[in-house]
Formats: structure tokens, sequence, C-alpha cells
């Protein structure tokens, strides 16, 4: 009887996660974008990277650590 209950509970846990949990999987900022999505343009070379791939220092984006090391020996 008790496994039957234990059972009967992993079930409707199931059922509950699969069909009624409304959260998002990924995280998102309030005006809909993720920061994998946004792109910031390197300090350095001036191409284009991902916020999430980017090297952040003193408010400044790097695409590389070659870059980044190149502009702060200057």
């Amino acid at each position: 009887m008790f496994l039957k209950i234990i059972i009967f509970i992993i079930a409707v846990y199931f059922i509950y996660v699969a069909f009624f949990r409304r959260q998002p999987l990924s995280k998102k900022r309030e005006d809909g974008e993720n920061d994998a999505d946004t792109m910031v343009e390197c300090a350095s070379c001036k191409t284009f990277v991902s916020v999430s791939d980017a090297i952040k220092k003193g408010g400044r984006y790097f695409c590389c650590t070659e870059c980044f090391k190149k502009e702060m020996s200057c």
C-alpha cells in the first residue's frame, strides 16, 4: 500500500511538471532579450561579439584575450 502511494505522488509530480509548470527554462531580461542575443563591439578590433562571450573590463568589451592584452598594453 505504501509503495502505491509513493508511485502515485511521483506520477502526480511528473504530470504537474510536464503540463502545468509555466516558468521559462531560460531567464530573460525585462525587455525580452537574452544576454546571448545582445551583441557588443570589441573596443580593440571593432568586431561584434555576444555579451556572454565577451570580456568586460572597465565598462569596455573585448572579443578575445589578445585584443584585451593589446588594448591594455597601450
